[in-house]
């Protein structure tokens, strides 16, 4: 499917459609392209640092359903550098019978960069869901962002019982798989698998291409830090693939996760964009 090919309505419940073009002209990159269907919005773009166009992503009905469908295609081409983040959680209800399905993909051209920062995914138990998010890659793009997952609701000490959650996080550069990462979770003793989540009701995946074995190191020691901070341990740790650096976090709180996220992301922009992290205000919200 091209980066900015419409999805045909063809399932029941409420099915948001949004493709969203990003490129750089002049000395900023520019929301070129916007067309949307069904419940998804952006509020205006914002400029906080100045040429980074940063984006949030709205869906007004504030939950997801059995049947409901999201599906969104983002492009930034000619040296377009975008931030696209959400004012919060994307909730999945208990559903009675079919699938909510969510497909993102994110094409990156050749130059351009695309940080990809929504707040977490909230499973409710009984939903049913697929979702699929593609990070597609030409050439020297680059892509920093997270994908983090929440079953139940761990501060309401409500855990996740029964459902189906089937979430694909795949990243390709010029059509060549470079990660392809499956979270299943079919049962509520999925959870439990010492392969699976230990009993952690939360994960968190971070990814950033253009590493290197010296800013693993880097990424590795500010990890640590991190860690040092937190009232009590939690799992994380980063690998290196190629250029792609990948991190894992369980916890049970999204605060947790990002605190450890948050401060590796801001040493690895510096690095690899040149740019000093700018934090998008509607976190502080």
């Amino acid at each position: 499917m091209n980066a900015l090919e419409a999805v045909p309505l063809t399932r029941t419940g409420w099915q948001a459609n949004m493709n969203i073009g990003l490129e750089k002209r002049a000395e900023r990159t520019v929301l070129a392209d916007l067309t949307h269907s069904g419940p998804l919005r952006v509020q205006r773009p914002f400029y906080p640092e100045g040429d980074t166009c940063h984006i949030y992503l709205l869906h007004p009905p504030g939950g997801v359903v059995g049947g409901d469908g999201i599906h969104l295609n983002v492009e930034s081409r000619h040296q377009g550098h975008g931030l696209i983040t959400t004012p919060g959680a994307t909730k999945f209800y208990l559903s009675a019978g079919p699938t909510a399905e969510v497909n993102q993909m994110l094409h990156i051209g050749a130059g351009s960069a695309l940080e990809w920062f929504p707040q977490e995914n909230i499973f409710f138990t009984g939903s049913k869901v697929r979702m699929n998010t593609l990070v597609d890659l030409d050439d020297d793009a680059t892509f920093m962002g997270w994908e983090i997952s929440c079953f139940g609701r761990p501060v309401n000490n409500e855990r996740f019982l029964r459902g189906r959650v089937d979430a694909k996080f795949s990243v390709r550069r010029n059509g060549v798989p470079l990660l392809t990462d499956f979270l299943r979770v079919h049962d509520a003793s999925h959870l439990s698998a010492a392969a699976g989540m230990r009993d952690y009701p939360m994960q968190g995946l971070f990814i950033a291409t253009g590493a290197t074995e010296y800013l693993l190191e880097q990424s590795r020691e500010i990890l640590g830090q991190a860690m040092n901070k937190l009232p009590e341990k939690i799992p994380a740790g980063i690998t290196l693939l190629d250029d792609l650096l990948v991190l894992r976090v369980l916890g049970h709180s999204t605060e947790k996760i990002q605190s450890l996220m948050i401060p590796v992301w801001q040493m690895l922009r510096q690095e690899i964009l040149n740019k000093d992290a700018v934090i998008p205000r509607i976190w502080n919200t």
